[in-house]
C-alpha cells in the first residue's frame, strides 16, 4: 500500500465502446448459459466465461492467459485501462483512494450483495444480478458479500470483470474503523482483515 498523495487521481467516465464491449461479453455469456436449460448442473460458468473471452471479438491482448483460477489479465482496452476477469471465493473489503474502478458482475455461485456507502456515508447493500455495473469512485469502500440473511453456498464465488485505470496493487487500502463498524452492523459479520 502506498501513500495516496504520491499517485495521481484517476477518476474517468467509461466510454461507450467500453460499455458495448462489456454488454457483448455478458450477452454472449448469458446466451451460452441459457443453452443449458434443463441441464443446468452441467453448466460450468468459469469455462463458459473463458470460452466467450477467448472469442476474437473480445480479445484485448494476444497473450491474455485464461487458464487457472484467475484473475485473468485480459489486457488494456483502447483507452489504456486494464481489464481483468476476477473470481472471488471470499469477501475483500477495501478502497482505492486515487482510482475509479468499474466492476461488471458475470455470475455468482450462490447469491451476493454489493456493500458500499451512500453519499451520506450510510451502508448500502445492493443485490448482485448478472451484468450489473458497480461504479466505485476513488476512495469508496466496496465489497461483494454472500447475500445477507441467506445461507451461504458451500462453493460461494462471485465472478466479475473489472475495468481499472492502473495496477491497483499501488492503490489498495484498508478501510477505516468506522467503515468496518458499518459493515459489521449491515452484514452481521466482522469485516475481513487486510486490504
Amino acid at each position: 500500500m502506498s501513500e495516496p498523495n504520491t499517485i495521481p487521481l484517476l477518476d474517468h467516465e467509461l466510454a461507450e465502446d467500453e460499455f458495448a464491449w462489456m454488454q457483448g461479453v455478458y450477452a454472449d455469456f448469458d446466451t451460452l448459459r441459457a443453452s443449458y436449460a434443463g441441464r443446468e448442473s452441467e453448466f460450468d460458468p468459469k469455462q463458459a466465461l473463458r470460452d466467450v473471452l477467448n472469442r476474437d471479438e473480445y480479445k484485448l491482448s494476444a497473450d491474455a492467459d485464461l487458464s487457472g483460477p484467475g484473475p485473468w489479465r485480459l489486457g488494456q482496452n483502447r483507452h489504456g485501462r486494464g481489464v481483468a476477469a476476477v473470481f472471488l471465493p471470499r469477501v475483500e473489503l477495501h478502497r482505492h483512494l486515487r482510482s475509479r474502478t468499474d466492476q461488471f458482475a458475470m455470475y455468482v455461485i450462490g447469491e451476493a450483495d454489493a456493500f458500499s456507502l451512500d453519499a451520506d456515508g450510510q451502508a448500502v447493500l445492493t443485490p448482485v444480478t448478472g451484468g450489473a455495473h458497480f461504479h466505485n469512485p476513488p476512495g469508496a469502500p466496496h465489497a461483494f458479500v454472500p447475500r445477507v440473511g441467506k445461507p451461504v453456498a458451500d462453493e460461494w464465488e462471485i465472478a466479475f470483470i473489472a475495468i481499472t485505470p492502473r495496477n491497483l496493487r499501488e492503490d489498495t487500502e484498508a478501510v477505516p474503523d468506522e467503515v468496518k463498524a458499518a459493515y459489521r452492523r449491515t452484514v452481521g459479520r466482522d469485516a475481513p482483515h487486510g486490504a
